[in-house]
C-alpha cells in the first residue's frame, strides 16, 4: 500500500535540522568519571524518538502531526495524538542518562558555559545546596538548580541550562511567544502527564529563551507566569 498520503501535505522540519540533530547525537561524550544514573521518563523518551524518527525516516513522520512553532531560534513539535497515546517503552529500550548532584561552585568547573542566576525569586523560595548535571548523549551536559518552595500547591521553580538549542515535544496550542528582556521567549502552559501517558495542559509552566548559545528553562508546576518572567528578566 501507498503511504505518501501520510505525509503528502505535511510541513518539513526546518532547513539544517536533520544536519544538526545528527551532529548533536554523534558527538562523544569524555567523563573524567562515571557519574550516577537517571532514566529518563517515558514522555522524555518519547519526544527524543520521535524527533529522530523526523530527521532520519521519512516513513515514520505519520508520528508527527506536521504542527510546528518556531520562537526566536526555538522549535516546538507537535506529536500526533496516537503517537502520545503510544504503549510504554520496554524496560530494555529505557534511555540511561548519567548525572551527578554537587554544590553550584564545582558543578560550574564541569560545565564550558558560565551559570547565570536570577538576582530576583519569589518569597518563599530558597535555593538548594546543590544542582544537578545531567548528560544526555550528543547534547551537552546541562545543570539543573532548584528553588524550593514553601506552599505544595506551587511547588518549586527548576533552572535548566542547556549547552546549547534544545527542540521540543508538546502541545503546539499550548505555547504562545513572551518577551524577556526585549527578546522572544517561548511560554508553554502544560507538560506530558506520565502517570496518564498524554499531555496536560495544566500540568506546569515552562519558560525557555536563548541567552548566547545556551538555553535556560524555568519550569515549574504552579509558579505563576508573571513570576517566572520576573525571574528570568533578573538573570544578568
Amino acid at each position: 500500500m501507498n503511504d505518501d498520503f501520510l505525509t503528502r501535505y505535511r510541513k518539513s522540519p526546518p532547513r539544517g535540522f536533520s544536519e544538526a540533530l545528527y551532529k548533536r547525537i554523534n558527538v562523544p561524550m569524555n567523563m573524567k568519571r562515571t557519574p550516577p544514573l537517571r532514566r529518563l521518563s517515558f514522555a522524555a523518551a518519547l519526544g527524543l524518538a520521535l524527533i529522530a524518527a523526523l530527521a532520519f525516516s521519512p516513513s515514520a513522520r505519520a508520528a508527527f502531526n506536521g504542527l510546528i512553532v518556531e520562537i526566536g531560534d526555538m522549535v516546538f513539535f507537535e506529536p500526533d495524538e496516537t503517537a502520545s497515546q503510544a504503549t510504554p517503552l520496554p524496560e530494555s529500550q529505557v534511555t540511561i542518562v548519567p548525572e551527578e548532584t554537587l554544590p553550584l561552585a564545582e558543578a560550574q568547573a564541569k560545565l564550558p558555559y558560565s551559570v547565570s542566576l536570577p538576582a530576583w525569586v519569589p518569597d518563599g523560595f530558597k535555593m538548594g545546596s546543590v544542582v544537578r548535571i545531567s548528560y544526555f548523549p550528543g547534547a551537552g551536559p546541562q545543570v539543573t538548580i532548584t528553588w524550593y518552595g514553601s506552599d505544595p500547591k506551587i511547588g518549586n521553580i527548576d533552572l535548566t541550562i542547556f549547552a546549547q538549542r534544545i527542540d521540543w515535544l508538546v502541545e503546539t496550542d499550548d505555547v504562545q511567544e513572551v518577551v524577556v528582556n526585549g527578546q522572544p521567549a517561548a511560554l508553554v502552559l502544560g507538560g506530558w502527564d506520565v502517570d496518564m501517558n498524554r499531555w496536560n495542559d495544566e500540568a506546569a509552566r515552562m519558560l525557555n529563551w536563548m541567552k548566547g548559545d545556551e538555553m535556560y528553562q524555568l519550569h515549574s508546576p504552579g509558579a505563576a507566569v508573571e513570576d517566572l518572567i520576573r525571574m528570568a528578566e533578573s538573570i544578568p
